[in-house]
Parts: structure tokens; C-alpha cells; sequence
């Protein structure tokens, strides 16, 4: 069975997943683009980020650790794009789903050595004042962005839907779109708790879990660097 079909089968189904809306965008000509947009954005977010690391010195003991993985994720990245990019032009629709996500494992392993690189070293620096805490905001940032696209390709690959979207009175609930999916990764980072949409993937939950231990230790380097950086 073709990805197209599963659209299909999908759409006859709409109201009982509202995911199955969106997968039919994201498989058009403008969300095929859209997708390889998202794994651009991961990529220049995490070069940028794991260079100004390397370069600042805030993880200088996992160094080579840190330019090994940026060498793999852009390697990981070429030849993404270039299967995506083929899928896109030539239809081969069932490269989309595994390309999407082995890039996606890379880019959440990419997050969590950030973090803990940046957990070994926190309590290393000392002095500058709290205007050098920006990358700490950086790799938060970086996580929100990464595990909301993850819990869209969750969304869209999980039969029935990962999420449990909400609905007015008598209405079918609306089709999700890229805020809902950040709102959802922002609480979960946030440890806010679990927002309206409720998760119903076990890989998600894991997921969700990872996250949220990822943010305590993000909190934990914040308040041990500011600490340093007031000393």
C-alpha cells in the first residue's frame, strides 16, 4: 500500500482523526516543501548552536564529542535532503516517513548531548555576568522546536492520530496545524503538564518523558551557571 492510499483511507475517516487532514497537506506539493523547510531549520539551528558551544568554550571537554556529531548530522542532513528531495520530485512517497525519521532521532540526539555536555560543565565558569546564559535559552529553544516536529511526524504516522485533538460542542475538531504542535512541546518542556490534546502514542509518551527529564537538567544547568556567572 502507497502513502497516497493511506491518505485516502485516512480522508474517508477525517473526523475521527484530525491528523489524517493534515498528513494530506503535508503530502501536497506546498507541504512536501514545508517538511524539507523543518529539517533546514533543525540543521542551521543545531550547526549554529554546537559551534558557538565549541567556540565559547562552555563545553570545552566534549569537544570532539560535539564536532563528531555536527559532522554526522550534516552528512545525516545531505543525504536526507537529497532522498527528499527525489521522493518529492520523483514520488516515491514511501521515502518520506523513514528520511523524516532517522533525521529526527539525529536531531534529538543532538539535544540531549547538548544538554548533558552542557550539565557536565556547569559549574565550570564563573564570572561574565547573567548575559552569558543566552545559550542556555539557545539549547531550550532548539529542544522546543525539535520535539514539536517530532510529535508531528508522531501525529501523522500513528494510526488514528498521537493526539487526541479537543472539539467544541457538536463540532469535529479542527485541523492541527504548526502552533498547536509548538504549544504542546512549550508545556512539555515547561513542565508545565500535559495541555488538552491528549497523547495516546507510547513511543509519544517516551518521548514526553525524555523531554521533560531533558528540561529539569536544562533548569539545573540555568540556576548552576547563574549561580557562577554572579560570582
Amino acid at each position: 500500500m502507497s502513502v497516497n492510499d493511506i491518505v485516502d483511507d485516512d480522508l474517508e475517516s477525517e473526523d475521527a482523526h484530525p491528523a489524517a487532514r493534515l498528513k494530506s497537506l503535508v503530502h501536497q506539493g506546498a507541504g512536501r516543501l514545508s517538511v524539507l523547510g523543518a529539517i533546514l531549520t533543525i540543521w542551521i539551528m543545531d550547526t549554529v548552536l554546537s559551534r558557538h558551544l565549541v567556540a565559547s568554550g562552555v563545553v570545552a571537554s566534549h569537544v570532539e564529542l560535539l564536532d563528531a556529531l555536527e559532522w554526522v548530522g550534516t552528512a545525516i542532513f545531505v543525504l536526507t535532503s537529497v532522498t527528499l528531495m527525489v521522493a518529492m520530485t520523483r514520488r516515491y512517497d514511501r521515502l518520506l516517513i523513514p528520511a523524516a525519521a532517522v533525521y529526527l532521532a539525529v536531531a534529538v540526539l543532538q539535544v540531549v548531548v547538548n544538554v548533558i555536555s552542557m550539565l557536565s560543565t556547569a559549574d565550570t565558569h564563573h564570572g561574565g555576568g547573567l548575559g552569558t546564559l543566552w545559550d542556555v535559552g539557545a539549547v531550550y529553544g532548539m529542544s522546543v522546536i525539535v520535539f514539536m516536529f517530532v510529535y508531528i511526524f508522531l501525529d501523522l504516522t500513528t494510526p488514528g492520530g498521537a493526539f487526541v485533538w479537543p472539539a467544541r460542542d457538536g463540532k469535529p475538531a479542527p485541523t492541527p496545524n504548526l502552533f498547536d504542535y509548538m504549544f504542546i512541546s512549550m508545556n512539555v518542556n515547561s513542565t508545565y503538564g500535559p495541555t488538552n490534546e491528549a497523547m495516546m502514542s507510547r513511543p509519544g509518551k517516551l518521548l514526553m518523558g525524555l523531554q521533560v527529564l531533558l528540561a529539569v537538567m536544562m533548569l539545573t544547568v540555568l540556576i548552576s551557571r547563574a549561580v557562577a556567572a554572579t560570582n
